[in-house]
C-alpha cells in the first residue's frame, strides 16, 4: 500500500485518476469502516475505478477532536494495509476544516485527489462546521459527473449499530472481546517501548513498559490476556493497564506487558499488544512476592485462555 502524508508530501497527482475514495477519519478501522473498503475494492476490481483508496487523517487530538481516538496513524495505516487497499492519504485536519462544502467537492475531491467514484458512510459530515452532510456531498459530486457511494448503517448482534463511539465505550469499561467484535480484529496499541523501574526483572518476570500518548484511548485499568508482535514472531503476553500500585507511587497510566517465552532488549521499538480479554482488576499487594505469585496466576490464566479460544 502507498501512503501519501499531506500537506508536506506534494505528488498526491501519483495517486491514479479514477480511485475509488473511502472518506471519514476511519477511528478504529471498525466493522462499518470495513463495509466502505469492500465497496472501494469491488470497484476497483470490476474495472468500474482504477484502484481502491482511502482518505483520512493524521490522528486527531484535543481540541480538534472532542473523543480519545482508538487507533493512532501508523495501527490504522497498518489495518488500512490488511484490508487490501492499494493507497492511503492522510490530511492534517487544519488544512480542510475551514473549506467551505463546494470548495471541499471541486477544488479537493475532483481536482486535486481525481476521484472516479467517493464513498462514506450514511453520517459522513465535512466542510466548514461540520455543514455537509452525505446527501449534500452526494449532490455536489453529481454535478461533476462523479458518482457517490453512501453505505448504510452497520449493525452488529442485537442491532447494535458499529461506530467508533460504542468501541471506545467498550474499551473504557474492559469490554475488550466485545469491542473486538464491533472492529473485526483486536484493540491493539503499537507504542515504543521505554525504561521502566525494572522490577520485573528482578522477580523474574521481565515486562515492557509503553506510555499512552496524548489523546489516545486508555482502556479499563486491569491486567489484559494479549499478544505482543515482536520482530515477526507473535508471543503471547500478560499486559497491565495501570500505575502498579505495589511497586509505584505515582498516578501515570502506562501498559507494562510480559511477553511470554521472550528474552530481549526491545527498548525504543515500536511493539503491537493486541488486548483479548479482561482478567482482572488492577490491585495494590502487600509485597512484591506477593505480586510475583499473582503474575504466575495471571500467565496461567492467560495459557488457558488462548487455549481455550483458539486451541
Amino acid at each position: 500500500m502507498t501512503v501519501y502524508k499531506l500537506p508536506e508530501c506534494t505528488p498526491v497527482d501519483s495517486l491514479p485518476q479514477g480511485a475509488a475514495i473511502c472518506l471519514g477519519n476511519f477511528d478504529g478501522v471498525h466493522l462499518g469502516h470495513q463495509r466502505l473498503f469492500d465497496s472501494a475494492k469491488e470497484l476497483s476490481q470490476n474495472g468500474t475505478c482504477t484502484c481502491s483508496a482511502v482518505w483520512s487523517f493524521t490522528s486527531l487530538a484535543k481540541p480538534c477532536f472532542s473523543a480519545p481516538f482508538i487507533t493512532d496513524n501508523d495501527t490504522k495505516l497498518a489495518l488500512f494495509a490488511e484490508y487490501g487497499l492499494d493507497y492511503a492519504v492522510l490530511e492534517d485536519f487544519e488544512c480542510v476544516r475551514n473549506m467551505e462544502c463546494p470548495d471541499f467537492v471541486s477544488l479537493y475531491l475532483v481536482e486535486k485527489l481525481r476521484a472516479g467514484t467517493v464513498i462514506c458512510g450514511y453520517n459522513f459530515s465535512f466542510g466548514l462546521g461540520g455543514a455537509g452532510d452525505s446527501n449534500l456531498l452526494s449532490e455536489l459530486l453529481s454535478k461533476h459527473s462523479v458518482p457517490a457511494v453512501v453505505v448504510p448503517c452497520v449493525t452488529w448482534g442485537d442491532n447494535t449499530a458499529v461506530s467508533s463511539t460504542a468501541v471506545r465505550e467498550m474499551i473504557e469499561s474492559g469490554n475488550i472481546s466485545g469491542a473486538a467484535e464491533l472492529l473485526g480484529h483486536p484493540f491493539s496499541v503499537s507504542f515504543p517501548v521505554v525504561h521502566g523501574n525494572q522490577i520485573g526483572r528482578t522477580i523474574g518476570i521481565p515486562t515492557i513498559n509503553q506510555s499512552f500518548p496524548e489523546g489516545h484511548i486508555v482502556p479499563l485499568k486491569g491486567i489484559y490476556a494479549c499478544t505482543a508482535f515482536v520482530d515477526g514472531e507473535i508471543f503471547l503476553g500478560v499486559a497491565n493497564v495501570g500505575v502498579r500500585p505495589t511497586v509505584s507511587d505515582g498516578d501515570t497510566v502506562n501498559c507494562e506487558t510480559h511477553i511470554i517465552n521472550y528474552s530481549g532488549d526491545l527498548y525504543g521499538k515500536h511493539i503491537r499488544v493486541e488486548f483479548y480479554e479482561y482478567l482482572r482488576d488492577e490491585m495494590k499487594f502487600e509485597s512484591v512476592d506477593a505480586l510475583r505469585r499473582q503474575i504466575k496466576i495471571d500467565i496461567s490464566a492467560t495459557l488457558d485462555y488462548f487455549c481455550t479460544v483458539y486451541g
